[in-house]
């Protein structure tokens, strides 16, 4: 018998005899640490996502059987619980607790990944989706027009932190179509739990509605927000945002050197179980169109004064939480705050007295722009180095003699070095940003309407560390940009100013 026979006779047997099932083993389906987060439901809701999922190896799907399976939709196996909502009733299983509308995940506490999801099912969420090679099996769901699943195995995939995937599309008598969705990390158990799953649909007129994706989602009031300083803890700013600190916790520096470098600060505890960082956005400007929270997956919000967004939003990462709060002053600067703490009660709630101390100081009031960032310091350049023309992007530039030009790779539109160190350049048209980098360097180079540096800490496509410079210059609505990379030391800090110092754009 094949595992896709074994499987629909599973399914058989749970649509034929419903009843209780032996627990679930919680040790083997918490054993793995993987990392959960909202992406992994959105990447569920996309056609192009779906079609890449089906279409990676591994997957494998359940060919349609003679005659459609027939689940009871009466019997609730023992531990599982009984919900209804979209136009559907089902049974969760067992461990999983509700975050958002249709959404039933494993908690905060536990490192596991599993997690069922009831959503509408319009024309961008087809259940096979095209390119997939996945085979519909029909399946009967009481009081159900139709109703069709698929099931797929990622076991082998080593970017999927979840091995199993079984989603079912029941169409209700009005004409609407309804997905239920179950994830689970281990494939053995997924498939047991998918067919119990399954043998607990029917339709359900009464349920709560499920909202629309396309609709306005509302933040709701932050569950358990503490505003305010508990009494010891030590206050501090980075950028315009004050917030305060448990008394012990120590800056990481490390994070204020990592490229791009000044754009954000970190402080953790001194077991690390804990941490909070402060950076500074770009984006903002965009909020909060472009950070918008989905009905089916909805954010937070708490009270700031002065400020016209703060959207929140938790999740988990390695069995801890990790929460996400994007803050804008009114008028002026966006931050995003992440805060990490342990998947437990204590941890959540230090995570809302965290959030309770945030403030802004005078610097969030206004965005700064080009002119305002601070003066690079260059280097002289030095003698034997050549002057290069960047081949049609109009960029001059000096660089040591013996570097080369090389052969660019795709997207870039010159490049130069030798071994351990490159320089690229890359013109754009037509598109140059609306936003200044929120931290970095200005430089006068001849030509250039407005010039933005930015330096930092980075690491190679190797793993190996390396120091990385970039130059952002604007004329018109045109950029050119430069990226230097070089070993992380203070010569290759060195260079790279001399390289700002020699550049120039044609026509100056």
């Amino acid at each position: 018998m094949t595992l896709q026979d074994d499987f629909v006779a599973e399914l058989q047997h749970a649509a034929d005899q419903v009843g209780p099932v032996a627990a679930l083993d919680g040790a083997t389906m918490g054993r793995r640490a993987v990392r959960r987060v909202r992406a992994r439901r959105a990447a569920l809701s996309g056609v192009g996502a779906l079609a890449a999922v089906g279409a990676v190896a591994g997957v494998w799907q359940v060919a349609s059987p003679d005659q459609g399976l027939s689940p009871a939709g009466q019997d609730v196996p023992d531990g599982w619980t009984p919900v209804a909502v979209g136009g559907v009733a089902l049974a969760v299983p067992p461990g999983l607790e509700p975050h958002g509308a249709g959404v039933w995940e494993e908690g905060p506490a536990h490192e596991g990944g599993d997690f069922v999801q009831v959503q509408p099912a319009g024309p961008d969420l087809p259940l096979v989706p095209p390119g997939s090679g996945l085979t519909p099996v029909d399946v009967r769901v009481p009081g159900a027009e139709s109703a069709r699943y698929v099931v797929e195995e990622h076991a082998d995939d080593p970017t999927s932190a979840q091995d199993f995937v079984g989603r079912l599309q029941v169409t209700l008598g009005s004409g609407d179509v309804v997905q239920v969705t179950l994830v689970w990390v281990d494939g053995t158990e997924g498939e047991a739990t998918f067919a119990d799953l399954v043998a607990s649909v029917s339709t359900d007129e009464d349920s709560a509605p499920l909202p629309s994706p396309g609709a306005e989602a509302v933040l709701e009031p932050l569950d358990g927000f503490a505003p305010g300083v508990p009494q010891g803890w030590e206050r501090t700013s980075f950028a315009g945002l004050e917030y305060a600190v448990p008394r012990g916790w120590a800056a990481d520096e490390s994070v204020a050197d990592a490229f791009p470098a000044g754009e954000r600060s970190r402080s953790a505890s001194a077991d690390g179980s804990a941490a909070v960082t402060v950076a500074l956005s770009d984006g903002s400007a965009g909020w909060p169109g472009s950070i918008a929270s989905s009905p089916l997956d909805p954010a937070s919000t708490f009270p700031l004064d002065g400020a016209d967004v703060v959207q929140v939003e938790t999740g988990s990462e390695d069995g801890g939480d990790v929460t996400t709060a994007h803050l804008r002053r009114e008028g002026g600067r966006g931050y995003v705050v992440t805060i990490e703490t342990p998947g437990s009660a204590d941890g959540r709630a230090l995570t809302r007295q965290l959030l309770g101390t945030l403030g802004f100081t005078a610097a969030a009031a206004q965005v700064p722009g080009a002119q305002d960032l601070p003066e690079l310091t260059t280097s002289a350049v030095p003698d034997g180095w050549r002057a290069l023309s960047a081949g049609a992007t109009g960029l001059r530039l000096a660089l040591p003699g013996g570097w080369e030009e090389t052969s660019p790779a795709d997207g870039i539109d010159w490049s130069a070095g030798r071994v351990g160190e490159t320089v690229t350049v890359t013109a754009g048209t037509g598109h140059a940003p609306g936003t200044v980098p929120s931290a970095g360097y200005r430089y006068d180079v001849p030509g250039a309407d407005a010039v933005v540096i930015r330096v930092g800490d980075d690491t190679t496509e190797d793993g190996e560390p390396c120091f990385l410079g970039t130059v952002q210059l604007r004329r018109g609505d045109d950029t050119v940009s430069l990226e230097y990379s070089g070993p992380r030391d203070a010569a290759s800090q060195e260079r790279f100013g001399s390289i700002v110092r020699s550049l120039g754009l044609s026509g100056s």
